[in-house]
């Protein structure tokens, strides 16, 4: 009995650790495993093409937030090419869709506010 138990903690330490992996670059986009791998490797730009800001750099987090420095948001992966953002703010939901390019080189969005065009793009490592 001692020794099942051994093997059992072993085992589970074994799966624990896998399960904590990073995410690595995938080589193509077929599957929405891929697309947040790749979304996780990366760092992104966002830019508000209206108010004429610099860049801002943001990432994906393996724990399902999106940062930007201004603003944390939950990420929802709709399909390989969409991506939800969900945020409160002021108490009020507000949702916005990351719409990937065919590349994954860059993306275009609606602001939560629907007002502001964003675009972004992958930044080189």
């Amino acid at each position: 009995m001692k020794y099942l138990l051994i093997v059992a903690l072993i085992c589970t330490s074994a799966f624990v650790t896998l399960a904590q992996l990073p995410a690595k670059q995938p080589k193509k986009i077929g599957t929405t495993s891929d697309f947040r791998d790749l979304l996780l490797t990366n760092k992104w730009s966002w830019r508000n093409v209206s108010a004429g800001v610099p860049d801002r750099e943001c990432v994906f987090m393996p724990d399902g937030t999106f940062r930007h420095p201004n603003f944390t948001a939950r990420f929802t992966i709709k399909d390989i090419k969409t991506v939800e953002l969900n945020r409160k703010k002021d108490g009020k939901a507000e949702r916005a869709v990351m719409n990937f390019h065919p590349d994954y080189l860059s993306f275009e969005v609606l602001d939560f506010d629907k007002a502001r065009r964003i675009t972004g793009k992958r930044l080189p490592k």
